[in-house]
């Protein structure tokens, strides 16, 4: 079997976040060469567009909004349950075009070079993390060092903002682009302090599930990771999970080794 060697773009270090940005094109690209597409950031950018449309022409509002509209004030069961569907609803804060923008570049360029499942991982506990970390902070009488004032808890809190944020954290550093990771921090960091409420703690949360979730895919992917224990320490039908969870990573990880 021929050996495909990666162009020489993607195994030097890059020297600037221009460098850092073009080795992320040549990932994608050889995600597509192999056959990736990405219709799970197409698809999701069509059911928000759909959402808004039904919305917009009052088709099942009362129902799309209850099933979705999500403030901290909620019972958290009732939060928990409206969860997956707010991720479709028009944040206030953000034009539809800007928030289906976000989810066709930032989970295409997840799908195209982490794989779906990852980036649908990442993505989930930059979401459900996020919302739920601003709820306890809400709830807690030390809300207001982060700037959070109690009214906050009756906002409406929708959108795809955690999520992307929270996914783009995970590819960056999975594909250890760290002045990128140091830019994100950074611009999330300035916008907490600007304008400070739910939007920006949770962001920030985001950018934290995502960073562990990408941390955590780096070392299952790394080969210096010992995955022959015993079996009382791993069992063995763990240990075949994780070696098919790391195999198709392992290329990455090598890719992007400078």
């Amino acid at each position: 079997m021929a050996t495909v060697t990666p162009p020489a773009s993607a195994l030097e270090r890059p020297s600037s976040v221009v460098g850092e940005f073009r080795r992320l094109a040549t990932l994608a690209q050889e995600g597509w060469s192999r056959g990736t597409r990405p219709w799970l950031a197409v698809s999701a950018a069509l059911a928000s567009v759909l959402v808004s449309v039904m919305l917009h022409f009052h088709v099942f509002q009362p129902a799309l909004w209850r099933s979705g509209d999500v403030y901290a004030s909620l019972p958290l069961t009732t939060e928990l349950a409206r969860l997956p569907m707010s991720l479709f609803l028009p944040t206030p804060y953000l034009p539809l075009w800007a928030a289906c923008l976000q989810l066709l570049v930032v989970v295409g360029l997840g799908e195209l070079i982490l794989g779906r499942w990852l980036t649908i991982m990442a993505a989930v506990a930059g979401h459900v993390g996020s919302t739920l970390v601003a709820r306890a902070l809400l709830e807690s009488v030390h809300g207001y060092v982060f700037g959070l004032a109690p009214s906050l808890a009756h906002v409406l809190d929708t959108g795809p903002s955690a999520a992307t944020t929270a996914a783009g954290a995970c590819l960056l550093v999975c594909a250890r682009l760290n002045r990128s990771v140091v830019l994100l921090s950074v611009a999330l960091l300035g916008a907490a302090f600007i304008a400070p409420g739910v939007d920006g703690i949770e962001h920030l949360i985001a950018l934290c599930c995502g960073v562990v979730v990408g941390a955590t895919t780096r070392l299952v992917a790394s080969k210096t990771v010992n995955l022959r224990l015993p079996s009382w320490v791993l069992p063995a039908r763990v240990t075949r999970c994780i070696r098919l969870f790391r195999a198709p990573r392992v290329a990455l990880a090598r890719r992007s080794r400078g």
